[in-house]
Formats: C-alpha cells, sequence, structure tokens
C-alpha cells in the first residue's frame, strides 16, 4: 500500500513539472551579438568606430633605402623622389649617397626609376616648376661638403639636365618656387658646415642664379615658406645641439626687401612649417625636444600658442590634408605617433600609428586625399617601405 502510494506521488510530480515546461515559453535564440558577448542593451564601439581617424596600410617599396631625400608631386598625380642616403658598409663613411630617382604611380601602387641625376645629393632643396619640370639644387654629396651642382629633370624625357650652378654651395635648406616660376632659396649650411645668410634665386627662362638682398641673420635648418600674397616667410634656425633661434623674417621678391617679423615664443630648428587654408602659417617642433606649436598670422604679424603635442618632434613630416588639416607624422628618436591638427578647433588628436617608426622621411598628399609616407632612418635600419593613411 505505501509503495503505490509512494509511485502515485512521483508520478504526479512528474506530469507538473511536464506541464510547467509546456506552458513556460521557450528561450530565444541568442542573436549574433549575443552570441559574440555583446548585448544588445550596451551599446558597443564597431571595427569602424575604431579606425574612424584612419589607418596606415604599406604599398610599394622604392628600389632602395632612402634618408634625407626629398619628393615632389608631378601634375599627373605621381610622385618623384630623389637622392638621400643609403646605407654601405663598403664606403669610408658607411653610406652610399643616391643620384637615383623613381616615381610612384598611386594607381598602381609601385615605383619605376627614372632618370639619374648628375651628381649625387641629399639635404637638397627641390621644388616643381611651371613648366613641369623639377630643379634640385644644392645639397651635400659624397665628399660631405655643400654643393653648387644644380639639376633640372624633365618628365617629357625622364633625364636631368645641369644647369647653372647657385652662387654659394648650400645645404640643410629649403626652397619654394614663387609665383611668377623663380625658385628661391635663402641660408643653409656651407662647405665648412657654417651658416650662410645670403639669397639668391633662378630664373628657369634665362638658366641664371641672382643673388637678393641678405637675410638679417645666418641660417640653417630652417623653414622656408611661400605665403599667400607671394612673400616668404623665413623662420628660425641654429645648429644641431643649439642654440635655437626665435626670429623670423618675410623676403618680398617684388622690392627684393627682407622685414623683420614679430618672434616666435620658442627657439626652433629641424621644425616644419605648413600654410593653413585661411593664410596663417603653422610651426611644429624642432630640435631639443619641442613638443609644441605655434601659428604666425602674416596679416597681424602675431604668433600664437597652439596646445601641445603628445610627444616631441624634430625631422619629422607635415602636411595640408585636403581638408584642411594638418598631419604630422615621425621624428627623431624613431617616433611612430602621427598627430593631426584641426585649425577650426584648435585640437591636436593622435590617429592611427606608423607602420615603422621613422625620420629623415618624405610625405605628400596624393590627388585622391591619401598621404604617402616614404623612406626615413628607421628603428633599426634606414627605410624603402611606403605607408599610405587615409582620412
Amino acid at each position: 500500500m505505501i509503495l503505490r502510494i509512494s509511485l502515485t506521488i512521483v508520478a504526479l510530480l512528474a506530469l507538473v513539472l511536464f506541464a510547467n515546461s509546456c506552458s513556460s515559453s521557450p528561450p530565444a535564440a541568442p542573436s549574433q551579438s549575443a552570441a559574440d558577448g555583446v548585448t544588445d542593451d550596451v551599446e558597443q564601439p564597431s571595427e569602424m568606430a575604431a579606425v574612424s581617424a584612419g589607418e596606415f596600410i604599406q604599398s610599394g617599396d622604392m628600389s632602395a633605402p632612402r634618408v634625407q631625400h626629398a619628393a615632389v608631386n608631378l601634375p599627373d598625380g605621381r610622385v618623384l623622389v630623389m637622392g638621400g642616403k643609403a646605407p654601405n658598409f663598403g664606403t669610408s663613411h658607411n653610406t652610399t649617397i643616391h643620384g637615383s630617382a623613381e616615381i610612384y604611380d598611386p594607381a598602381s601602387g609601385t615605383w619605376t626609376e627614372t632618370g639619374y641625376m648628375n651628381i649625387e645629393r641629399y639635404t637638397m632643396p627641390v621644388g616643381l616648376l611651371n613648366d613641369g619640370r623639377v630643379i634640385a639644387a644644392g645639397g651635400r654629396g659624397v665628399l660631405t661638403h655643400a654643393l653648387d651642382d644644380v639639376d633640372l629633370w624633365d618628365p617629357a624625357t625622364g633625364t636631368w639636365t645641369a644647369v647653372a650652378s647657385l652662387n654659394t654651395a648650400r645645404d640643410e635648406v629649403s626652397g619654394v618656387v614663387l609665383e611668377d616660376g623663380r625658385f628661391f632659396v635663402s641660408g643653409g649650411t656651407n662647405r665648412d658646415y657654417g651658416h650662410i645668410i645670403t639669397s639668391e634665386v633662378y630664373d628657369p627662362e634665362s638658366d641664371t642664379w641672382t643673388e637678393t638682398a641678405p637675410m638679417s641673420v645666418k641660417r640653417g635648418l630652417h623653414t622656408t615658406t611661400l605665403l599667400s600674397d607671394g612673400r616668404v616667410l623665413v623662420v628660425g634656425g641654429g645648429k644641431f645641439d643649439g642654440p635655437y633661434m626665435k626670429s623670423a623674417e618675410i623676403w618680398d621678391p617684388v622690392a627684393d626687401s627682407w622685414t623683420a617679423t614679430a618672434e616666435m615664443n620658442i627657439s626652433r630648428a629641424s621644425h616644419t612649417a605648413t600654410l593653413l587654408g585661411d593664410g596663417r602659417v603653422l610651426i611644429v617642433g624642432g630640435r631639443g625636444k619641442r613638443n609644441n606649436s605655434e601659428i604666425y598670422d602674416p596679416a597681424a604679424d602675431t604668433w600664437t600658442r597652439t596646445p601641445d603635442l603628445a610627444e616631441p618632434r624634430a625631422n619629422h613630416t607635415a602636411v595640408l590634408m585636403a581638408d584642411g588639416r594638418v598631419m604630422v607624422a615621425g621624428g627623431v628618436g624613431n617616433r611612430s605617433s602621427v598627430d593631426v591638427y584641426d585649425p577650426e578647433s584648435d585640437t591636436w588628436t593622435q590617429v592611427a600609428d606608423l607602420l615603422e617608426s621613422r625620420f629623415f622621411h618624405v610625405a605628400t598628399v596624393l590627388e585622391n586625399g591619401t598621404v604617402m609616407v616614404a623612406g626615413g632612418n628607421g628603428k633599426e635600419a634606414l627605410l624603402s617601405g611606403t605607408e599610405l593613411f587615409s582620412p
């Protein structure tokens, strides 16, 4: 009797459990997000959001490593790179000086060698002339002294032609193509590593260099910027180990005269200068662990400090992107970090790192807005690699 009651109770309990299971809704299948460990009630950053500021991708390598070389955007959208140094342990200075040049084609991501310059050189001023030819003037050569040699590259033939020499051998200087088509250089370092006070301008029509009025002081490791009104701003300078200069001055090509401007807030050499869309000039970094920047307003003749960068930069690159912001990349100390300055909000934003840390490299903006970075001194060796950044 007792056994029969016990079996009845067990059967009743089984029926109750079965009824409850039938009346309950079955658990919903987990969504793909839940299955991946992401719940719907918490907004998760997507992969696109994580790289919304852009990222660097690898592109084709140059034919050889290059450092302290130069780059020029060609009218057809390609980029010409020339000169520079490369490792060579069979020479007395353990380096090779390039006389070669090569062209980057953004459509294919490949490099093609072009004509050889008439002399090997690095740290030279270059520019795109109005007729499409490219000028490379001076620089430092295989004997490690400044050059007065000048070459012109013709895109129609892919060849370099030696033209009239500089009046003064010089390197460690930038040059600018003036609105009238002439090419202007000022200051630099001479054969004895002393700084130069003179300036000169090249006329491609007459193939002549003409000395202009001298600057107020000798300068090397400075920057040269063509302003929106056609004048030329020269900023800072100094020796590798200092002292560095705060002074700046403007050359008027019409009057052939120099005018001193207000001084920078910080002394600088091996910095960068970038002309902004509104006509002001952004100066960034410099030797001596400068992690700061400032803007020169030529209309008001004033310097204004901007927020500091995350880390110091010197011998880095700075380019004006298509959207009006300025990208600053790399620098001495094997920086791989990249900062972008927004002049509208006066803010710096760190974006994706370079794939390889580098300094003494080149950077330029391609026709589609992509930033190309090539060569430079890497963490373990001189580099031949190219990286592309799409904002």
